[in-house]
């Protein structure tokens, strides 16, 4: 480019013929070439501080996983606490019988009692005495065992039950206790959560507001995006890898191609559904594909994808039949989720809440992935959305059904 301005300068020259012209005219590309290294400088530099600093996604990177550890960790004590009620509850319910147990066996107990305070100080004694024959003594002196025994199970029935409501009590403060214990927990982890969601929020708005953090995040973001590309081209030939592989394995044992050698489904069912596909998400569209201009600084920039802004936790849903190929998180993307819909065509899901499949799982069209979030965002509670063929990147809104 700056030979052509050179020659159209000279042509310049050549035709005026007039030196403070010329003299003006060198001036400027003297002025035009100065810039130029400004600018070429100030990238330098920009790159040189992302090497020297933690980089700006790497921090964001680490404050995601903190939040996320945060909220495995509040989720964990939930079902904790879940766990412990139903303990509770169930040791109620446990106690309520012990004590009806004992309740009844009172009464019985009672009622032998009067029994035994009527045969007065001789006892059972008269009983026997009373007999008529050998046969009669021998009858009632069963009858008499019986009844001894009877009592004696009665008895140490009741002192066995009144040791389990004791147990039973003692377990049911120990898990009340446990319960109040957990709630302390879950509380000081909710607060501790809130306070790293507010130092993450601050530190994006930072970002945001200082030109220079802004564009070094850019810059950040471009090498991302070579890394995703990088990421896909990995995962086709990997994929080829395995067809070859299969391909040869069924020459060789003499066996027809299976479905479960190829990809599932095949790349001409993705591309009839152009202009059909449904949204992979109830939102916005905040950023077009293509070439553009930040909002904020007026930097140029291109798009790769589109983004929707949604609520956290809407559901994300695979836009056509595929496999999921990539579910984890990833530099700059947050939560990614990445699905192969054969012949080389991919759609790629960023900045997820959660991950609901995992790499292998089967999907169809409409079912949900995940769920919007703002994990690796610089615009908050968005899904970045791509469609690639072959690693060249196509505008979705071509691809998707019209609103």
């Amino acid at each position: 480019m700056w030979m052509r301005v050179g020659t159209v300068v000279l042509l310049i020259v050549m035709c005026l013929g007039r030196s403070g012209v010329a003299q003006e005219i060198q001036e400027k590309t003297k002025e035009l070439t100065t810039i130029k290294k400004e600018i070429e400088e100030k990238r330098r530099k920009i790159r040189e501080a992302s090497k020297e600093e933690k980089s700006i996604l790497s921090q964001i990177s680490d404050m995601d996983k903190k939040l996320s550890g945060k909220e495995k960790e509040i989720v964990s004590i939930g079902h904790e606490i879940e766990a412990t009620d139903g303990d509770i509850t169930q040791l109620e319910y446990a106690i309520a019988g012990v004590k009806g147990r004992i309740a009844s066996k009172q009464n019985e107990i009672g009622k032998r009692l009067v029994a035994l305070y009527k045969l007065g100080e001789a006892g059972y004694l008269p009983v026997l005495f009373s007999a008529t024959s050998t046969d009669d003594i021998r009858r009632r002196t069963k009858y008499l065992s019986a009844v001894i025994y009877s009592d004696r199970a009665l008895f140490a029935s009741f002192a066995a039950d009144l040791k389990e409501l004791e147990r039973a009590m003692q377990e049911l403060k120990g898990k009340k206790n446990d319960l109040t214990l957990l709630k302390v927990n879950a509380d000081k982890k909710t607060l501790d959560m809130l306070r790293e969601k507010e130092r993450r929020t601050a530190y994006l708005s930072g970002i945001r507001e200082k030109k220079s953090s802004y564009e070094r995040a850019l810059l950040e973001l471009e090498t991302a995006q070579k890394k995703l590309s990088s990421l896909i081209e990995k995962l086709q030939q990997e994929k080829e890898r395995k067809e070859r592989e299969a391909l040869e394995r069924a020459k060789k044992e003499n066996k027809p191609l299976t479905p479960s050698h190829t990809s599932v489904p095949s790349g001409e069912y993705f591309v009839g559904l152009k202009g059909r596909l449904p949204y992979p998400t109830n939102g916005t569209v905040i950023t077009k594909y293509g070439k553009g201009t930040d909002p904020k600084f007026a930097n140029p920039v291109y798009n790769k994808g589109i983004e929707i802004k949604a609520p956290v936790g809407s559901p994300i849903i695979s836009v056509a039949d595929g496999e999921i190929v990539y579910s984890d998180y990833f530099m700059g993307y947050g939560n990614l989720i990445i699905v192969d819909h054969g012949d080389s065509y991919y759609t790629v899901y960023a900045h997820a809440k959660t991950l609901i499949k995992r790499v292998g799982d089967r999907v169809k069209a409409n079912e949900k992935i995940g769920t919007v979030g703002d994990t690796g965002s610089l615009k908050g509670p968005t899904l970045y959305f791509e469609i690639r063929h072959h690693g060249n990147t196509a505008d979705p809104e071509l691809w998707l059904a019209a609103k």
